[in-house]
C-alpha cells in the first residue's frame, strides 16, 4: 500500500468518527430531554454516565470482538449502528427508551467506532502514525464541535427530534461513503489482528512488560485525565465563581475546544519525533501550572486562558497515550492493551467532575477543586517520567509495523 492509499484509509476513518464523536455533544441536549420527558437533571445526568461507561467498554471490547474484521466495515457498521440509535432516541416514546437508545445503542457504536479508527491509524502503513493518531482523535472530537452547536440551535426550537436526526443523518452518509469507498478500492483491507496473531516471540518479556507498563500507562492517563477532566467538566462555572461573566465563560469554553483540537492533532507528530513520554510528561506539567495559576485567583482574564492551555494539555494527553501504547506494543497489540488502558480515562470521567462539584458544594468554591487537579496532573507527570524512552520500540523487541500489502 502507498502512502497516499494509506492516507486515504486514515482520511475515511477520520470521516466515520466525526458523526460518531456527537456522543460528547450531550450538554445540548440536557435540558430539551428535560423538558420534553419531565425529568429531573439526575435523570439526565445518568443518560451522560450510562454513555461514558458503555462507550468505555465498547472500545475496550471491540479488538476481541471484530478480531480479523476489516476495519473500514466495522467503522461502516458503527455508523449504521449509530445512525439507528440517534433516530430510535429522536422518536423515543419515553425516557427509558430514549435511555436505551442514547446511552447504550449510540454509545456502544461511538465506542466500537472509534477503536476501529485508533487501530486503522495505527496499522494503515502511514509514515508517521502518531500524526495519524492524532487526525483520529482530534476528528472524534471535531463532531460535538462542529454539529453540536447546531444540534443546541435546533433543539432550542423546542423539540429534540431535529436535533438528534442531524447526527444521525450525518453518520448514514458516512457509512454509504464507507461502503462506496469499500467498493471502489478493495486495498483497505486493514483489520483488526485475529484472535491469538500477536506474535509469541518475547512472550516471557512482554508479560513482564504488561505488569509493569500497562499498570504505568493506566495510572498517568488516570491521574492526568482526573486532572484535566475536574476543571474542563466546570469550566464555565469556574470562570463564574472568579467573577466572570456568562459570557466570559462562553468565550473560556471556546477556547478551551480550540486547545484541545489544536493538542490532539499536534500530539502525536511530535511523539513521532520525540517519542510519547516527551510529549506526555509536557502535558501533565503544563496542566499542573495551568490548574496551580487558576488555584491562585489572579484574575478572570488570567483563568479563561489557563483553561485554553488545560485544554491544549488534555489534547496532548488524549492522543499521547494511544500513541505510546502503539511505540511500546506495535499494531497486533495495540487495540487489546489501550483497551485496557483506556478503562483510565472512563473512571476518571466518572469520578473526577463529580468530585469537583461535591467539594463546590461543600465549600462554596472551586479553590480546593483546582488544588487536586494539580496535585493529580503533577502525578502524571512524575509517572510519565518512568514510560520508556524515544528508542522504546526497539528496547522491548517490537518489530516494526507494516500495512497490509494492497498493491
Amino acid at each position: 500500500m502507498t502512502q497516499n492509499d494509506s492516507w486515504k484509509a486514515v482520511t475515511l476513518a477520520a470521516g466515520q468518527v466525526i458523526g460518531l464523536g456527537t456522543l460528547y455533544a450531550w450538554s445540548v441536549l440536557i435540558e430539551p430531554v428535560q423538558a420534553y420527558y419531565g425529568v429531573e437533571r439526575t435523570a439526565t445526568g445518568l443518560v451522560f454516565s450510562i454513555s461514558m461507561a458503555v462507550f468505555t467498554f465498547a472500545v475496550m471490547t471491540a479488538p476481541r470482538l471484530f478480531a480479523g474484521r476489516r476495519l473500514s466495515m466495522v467503522g461502516a457498521v458503527a455508523c449504521i449502528i449509530g445512525a439507528v440509535g440517534l433516530a430510535c432516541a429522536a422518536i423515543a416514546p419515553s425516557f427509558v427508551v430514549f435511555l436505551i437508545a442514547y446511552g447504550a445503542l449510540f454509545a456502544a457504536a461511538s465506542g466500537f467506532g472509534y477503536s476501529a479508527g485508533l487501530q486503522m491509524a495505527v496499522t494503515s502503513g502511514v509514515a508517521q502514525p502518531g500524526l495519524a493518531t492524532g487526525v483520529i482523535v482530534a476528528a472524534f472530537a471535531m463532531g460535538a464541535v462542529v454539529l453540536g452547536p447546531l444540534m443546541g440551535q435546533i433543539s432550542a426550537s423546542g423539540t429534540i427530534t431535529g436535533a438528534l436526526f442531524l447526527p444521525a443523518g450525518v453518520l448514514f452518509a458516512a457509512s454509504v461513503m464507507s461502503l462506496g469507498a469499500q467498493r471502489a478500492c478493495p486495498s483497505l483491507d486493514a483489520r483488526f489482528p485475529a484472535r491469538g496473531a500477536a506474535a509469541h516471540a518475547h512472550q516471557h518479556r512482554a508479560k513482564t512488560i504488561d505488569n509493569r507498563l500497562i499498570w504505568l500507562l493506566w495510572c498517568g492517563f488516570a491521574t492526568g485525565a482526573a486532572g484535566g477532566l475536574m476543571v474542563l467538566g466546570h469550566a464555565s462555572s469556574i470562570v463564574a465563581d472568579q467573577g466572570g461573566s456568562v459570557a466570559l465563560g462562553g468565550v473560556a469554553v471556546s477556547m478551551i475546544a480550540t486547545g484541545n483540537a489544536l493538542g490532539r492533532i499536534t500530539s502525536g507528530a511530535i511523539a513521532d519525533r520525540l517519542g510519547p513520554r516527551a510529549v506526555l510528561l509536557l502535558a501533565a506539567l503544563v496542566l499542573g501550572l495551568a490548574t496551580g495559576v487558576m488555584a491562585l485567583e489572579i484574575g478572570t482574564a488570567t483563568s479563561v486562558f489557563a483553561l485554553a492551555v488545560v485544554g491544549l494539555s488534555y489534547g496532548l494527553m488524549a492522543t499521547g497515550y494511544p500513541v505510546a501504547v502503539h511505540r511500546f506494543y506495535g499494531a497486533e497489540r495495540f487495540g487489546s492493551i489501550y483497551g485496557r488502558v483506556f478503562t483510565a480515562w472512563g473512571i476518571a470521567g466518572l469520578i473526577a467532575p463529580f468530585a469537583a462539584g461535591w467539594l463546590f458544594d461543600r465549600t462554596g468554591s472551586y479553590h480546593l477543586a483546582l488544588q487536586l487537579a494539580t496535585v493529580s496532573a503533577v502525578l502524571s507527570a512524575l509517572i510519565a517520567l518512568l514510560f520508556p524512552g524515544v528508542q522504546a520500540k526497539s528496547q522491548l523487541g517490537i518489530e516494526s509495523d507494516r500495512g497490509p500489502d494492497c498493491r
